[in-house]
């Protein structure tokens, strides 16, 4: 027997029936943790879950409730927009973009989580639509929404489409070489190392391969910082071969990125990468190598 619901969702779920807005969202503020200031994940999802399941077949009311909510200050109601955006873009698809423009460029940290996962969503189930749209925010002055478009591209290459391979590098590689803070903290490490390496391995590592050859600090930083991700444990060889032709670049930005790297490959294969750093560390590699050798156990190092 399915388990019977919480009783502020099921309060929640006749505030939505009678069209009271405000008290429906009181109901899911009442649930937020003295961390984030906002409700669970999974409560969040419920409460968005409950709103389809009880507006699913009045998709005016619907829309008019959504439309309520992104009117408000609260960053409860911004991320149950963001959670709906996705079921009723077909009704309002210049508002949802305005409104998911809005939110991933939101103050609030978490906010523009959601709303990345939402453009995320919206890319996967509408590629050819959304793609045109998020390279064109590829380039908006806010690091932000850019940042967004590198966590939307992360999440449409889960699906492990082929043909989608080159489109989505193509949308991403105009940020190889942005210097903010949110861009290349998600790009290099976060979208590339931990989505696109899973999903696409060998394009992906001739991609960084060829990423490595810039001249471009931040692009070659972009390139080793692909390997800080778990999933380069699984590509040992090529990452140790990537890191050897970026390891000598003297620029602090570039050979820190590399040790990170390394550091990383050595206390998950330290029986395979230890070697061959102690190798390095009598010719121009030797200042990565070391500091990634300080990092692993006595007995591999």
């Amino acid at each position: 027997m399915p388990k019977p619901q919480p009783d502020w969702l099921t309060d929640f779920a006749a505030a939505v029936e009678r069209d009271d807005a405000p008290a429906a969202l009181a109901l899911l503020e009442e649930r937020a943790t003295p961390h984030a200031g906002t409700p669970e994940a999974a409560d969040k999802r419920a409460a968005a879950a409950t709103a389809l399941r009880v507006l699913g077949d009045r998709p005016d009311d619907l829309l008019r409730w959504l439309r309520w909510l992104a009117g408000q200050t609260s960053p409860t109601a911004k991320e149950i927009v963001a959670l709906l955006v996705p079921h009723t873009y077909d009704r309002h698809p210049g508002e949802a973009r305005k409104w998911l423009l809005r939110l991933c460029d939101d103050g609030n940290w978490e906010v523009r989580e959601w709303a990345a996962g939402a453009l995320g969503e919206l890319l996967d189930k509408r590629f050819d639509e959304m793609y045109p749209l998020l390279a064109g925010w590829a380039a908006h002055p806010s690091q932000f929404v850019r940042r967004a478009v590198v966590v939307a591209a992360k999440e449409a290459v889960k699906a492990r489409r082929p043909d989608r391979c080159e489109p989505l590098f193509r949308l991403v590689e105009p940020l190889l070489g942005d210097r903010a803070e949110e861009v290349r903290r998600n790009l290099g490490p976060f979208a590339v190392g931990g989505g696109f390496l899973r999903a696409y391995p060998q394009e992906t590592l001739a991609r960084v391969r060829r990423w490595a050859e810039s001249e471009d600090e931040m692009v070659r930083w972009n390139a080793a910082m692909v390997f800080v991700a778990a999933e380069a444990a699984k590509h040992v060889d090529a990452a140790l071969e990537v890191l050897s032709a970026l390891a000598s670049d003297r620029r602090r930005l570039v050979w820190q990125a590399v040790a990170s790297a390394l550091r990383n490959l050595a206390k998950r294969q330290p029986e395979r990468v230890a070697p061959v750093l102690r190798t390095w560390l009598d010719d121009e590699r030797k200042l990565p190598a070391a500091l990634a050798l300080r990092g692993t156990s006595p007995r591999s190092s």
